[in-house]
């Protein structure tokens, strides 16, 4: 578009987008102010309405994908874990929202055995009907014998 410094204003974006809340309008007002000085009211504009696009594109539908694919978790607990944990804790709730729903799935869910039919409801992935069973940990006293001999 003619803004100098781009790849600056790329990366200011990529880190800013890291603040809740605010960082899309950190990253958003150098780029829009060189603009304005640069070409006027209606580049200013422009540079907004395709940084907004962008950043919509990304931290709406690009974003949850990979995080949920990448965490094993849905997209809609992606999005229901940062509703929940901001509500909890706050903006620091939004920064930690996966970290901490990762934690909570790893200590009350992967942990034990008892409530593993949480499991397909809060993954990505459904088991499928060719996976092999699960071996059981249990053994009966002739599968013990049959060992200790």
């Amino acid at each position: 578009m003619g803004v100098p410094g781009a790849f600056v204003w790329g990366v200011l974006a990529f880190i800013t987008n890291f603040i809740p809340n605010i960082g899309f309008i950190i990253g958003l007002v150098p780029p829009a102010l060189l603009a304005l000085l640069e070409g006027g009211v209606w580049k200013m504009v422009a540079v907004i309405v395709v940084y907004c696009a962008i950043n919509f594109v990304i931290q709406s539908v690009i974003q949850p994908k990979f995080q949920a694919d990448a965490l094993n978790l849905g997209v809609s607990l992606t999005f229901l874990s940062l509703v929940f944990w901001t509500f909890v804790l706050g903006p620091l709730g939004a920064l930690l929202a996966l970290p901490m729903t990762m934690f909570v799935r790893a200590v009350l869910v992967d942990a034990d055995p008892d409530v593993q039919w949480v499991a397909p409801l809060i993954s990505n992935s459904l088991p499928r009907d060719d996976d092999p069973p699960e071996e059981s940990v249990e053994t009966t006293a002739a599968e013990a014998a049959a060992y200790d001999t």
